[in-house]
């Protein structure tokens, strides 16, 4: 009886031993099985996250870029009103220059044929005196007509350099125009870079180069 109890004793504690096994590597799979979820679930996040911080990159770098393109169509439209203002200016100067020179002009044959019969008719009357007195009057018209002549001359030299200095304007902002879009074209390249840089999608990024290396058009012309 002792030996059949003691048989049975240790059939009971294998048995138990065997059970507990079965319990602990069943909470070892429980637990690898919980973690490798929480794993799972953590990358999950991250893809997430990072997903988003692309959608926001890629947001930023096009506000970025429109504002950018707002400032240059702003600042390309100034220079052209500006351009526009200044063709205006020396169109009705030159235009004002002709009417006074047709003007003048006008004035002085008139006032030359008056002069020539007056002259005539003095030396028909044989007034000598009277005419060499009208001659001397009338030298000092024509030193007043050339030197009102010579103030148009000199009228005309300074509209055609204010013409060349405005020409000579445009061209230096084109050439600003130009910087600005080089300027402009390293800072696109720039933020893309940073985007590449922090792991946005290529899709995103390309998105974005399409967008940001779309070429400008100057709205300034020769």
């Amino acid at each position: 009886r002792v030996l059949l109890a003691k048989a049975v004793v240790s059939t009971q504690s294998t048995g138990e031993k065997e059970a507990r096994e079965i319990a602990y590597q069943a909470e070892l799979e429980k637990q690898r099985i919980e973690k490798e979820k929480e794993i799972a679930h953590m990358r999950a996040l991250q893809e997430r996250a990072k997903d988003q911080q692309a959608e926001k990159d890629a947001l930023r770098a096009k506000r970025i870029q429109e504002e950018v393109e707002r400032d240059q169509r702003k600042k390309d439209k100034e220079a052209a009103v500006k351009k526009a203002q200044t063709e205006a200016q020396l169109r009705r100067a030159r235009e004002q220059q002709v009417k006074m020179q047709e003007h003048f002009l006008a004035i002085e044959a008139q006032r030359e044929r008056q002069e020539f019969e007056r002259v005539l008719a003095v030396q028909q009357q044989g007034q000598v005196q009277e005419e060499v007195k009208d001659r001397n009057a009338r030298s000092k018209r024509l030193q007043h007509a050339d030197e009102v002549r010579k103030q148009i001359k000199e009228k005309e030299t300074e509209l055609i350099h204010a013409r060349q200095m405005f020409f000579e304007e445009g061209i230096k902002l084109d050439q600003e125009a130009q910087e600005r879009r080089r300027r402009l074209d390293e800072i696109k390249k720039k933020k893309l870079e940073e985007l590449q840089g922090a792991g946005v999608p290529s899709k995103y990024v390309n998105e974005v180069s399409r967008r940001a290396m779309k070429p400008q058009t100057s709205l300034i012309t020769h």
